[in-house]
């Protein structure tokens, strides 16, 4: 089947999908569960943050949304990794990006080989996540700097970003222990009830069982180039013509290239091109929801507040489906946190929201042409397993 083919097909599964998890809305007490709690981790992140007056408030609930996992060990895993790739990508950001942002002949293919990095590692080892964060805050530190030209102002910057971070994580641990421990030491004076046997019920998830690294190789290899290939197109591309949204573009494109742990080897096409329909579709959703929800709310805290917490439990709820929607769920809360929660305040100006989702499409379009071009290539393997 052509690329065309392939995504015109992955456009339908998508669309069908996502209908049949909205035609079987079956709230279940764990679905509902893990959605109260996303909510309140985002309300927390976005109280603490305008507590402390950070300027990105929508980074920090972003945060406390993405770290949220269906089970608190898995939560804290996750903000162990969040925070370690936030901290080291922001160290690096600062010490690379002030000295080479000022050579854009060194500066856009040190980008690209940020972004390839932090993609060939995610994909081949048990701390994705930590590699993820790390490549997508040194991309952002370093390309600010550009502007900056100042160790110290870099420093600031990323100082900021690690605070958003720190905040959000922080507040989804909180909101998370809050629902692992409570239930437990409620169950100890009380009789059981419905919060502690959902407690009890919660169990990871079996592992499923994945490629050796040595047979991912090859396609490790051609996600690899493809993640640099795209990362240095936008840095070009931004640092000539000041394009908006460039953080959601890189992170676009580094995030739909990270692939499950179940991978067969040589399957990365059609997964990929699933993420990027499913992340367009949903962020297309939350847009177009939130932008016509923005005037009517008039900037007001408690009106803002809720439509969020509606939004992001809805988008919670698709997400634990079982119908094939649920990265399209993800990509609608995601959205939906970025058109509401917009930078120090709340605001009924959808410009800025606006301008975050137009990086999101740019970096779907930047890096669909690169997988167009190098769809058909076939890296060679590595010389022990040429010998073998």
């Amino acid at each position: 089947m052509t690329l065309v083919g392939t995504l015109v097909q992955t456009c339908r599964a998508a669309v069908s999908s996502l209908g049949r998890e909205l035609l079987a809305w079956k709230p279940s007490r764990e679905r509902a569960m893990f959605g109260t709690q996303a909510m309140l981790s985002v309300a927390l992140s976005v109280a603490l943050a305008n507590a402390l007056h950070l300027s990105d408030t929508w980074w920090a609930a972003i945060s406390g949304f993405a770290v949220m996992q269906t089970s608190f060990a898995g939560s804290v895993q996750r903000a162990v990794h969040r925070m370690m790739g936030t901290l080291i990508g922001a160290a690096l950001g600062t010490l690379v990006g002030p000295w080479i942002g000022d050579r854009p002949w060194l500066f856009v293919p040190a980008l690209g080989a940020i972004g390839g990095v932090a993609v060939f590692y995610a994909n081949g080892t048990r701390s994705a996540y930590a590699w993820v964060l790390g490549g997508v805050t040194a991309l952002m530190v370093t390309y600010e700097a550009h502007g900056l030209l100042s160790v110290r102002s870099t420093a600031l910057f990323a100082a900021l970003r690690v605070a958003e971070v720190m905040v959000g994580t922080l507040a989804c641990l909180l909101v998370a222990s809050v629902f692992h421990f409570g239930p437990k030491w409620y169950g100890k004076t009380r009789p059981p009830s419905v919060f502690a046997t959902a407690a009890e019920s919660e169990a990871p998830s079996a592992s499923t069982l994945s490629p050796s690294l040595e047979s991912l190789l090859p396609t490790r290899r051609l996600l690899c180039l493809q993640g640099a290939l795209a990362i240095a197109i936008l840095g070009a591309l931004t640092y000539v013509l000041h394009l908006p949204g460039f953080a959601q573009a890189m992170v676009t494109a580094i995030a739909v290239l990270i692939l499950p742990a179940s991978l067969p080897a040589g399957g990365a096409q059609q997964p990929v091109i699933e993420k990027m329909v499913h992340r367009v579709a949903g962020c297309l959703l939350a847009g177009a929801l939130g932008v016509a929800l923005l005037p009517l709310m008039r900037g007001q805290a408690i009106l803002c507040m809720l439509a969020l917490s509606v939004g992001v439990w809805t988008g919670c709820h698709v997400q634990t489906g079982r119908e094939g929607a649920s990265y399209v769920g993800r990509q609608f809360t995601i959205a939906f946190i970025m058109v509401f929660v917009q930078d120090h305040h709340w605001s009924a100006d959808p410009i800025p929201a606006l301008m975050r989702l137009s990086g999101i499409l740019t970096g779907i379009v930047v890096l669909a042409a690169v997988i167009l071009v190098t769809s058909r290539l076939h890296l060679p393997p590595s010389l022990n397993d040429a010998n073998r």
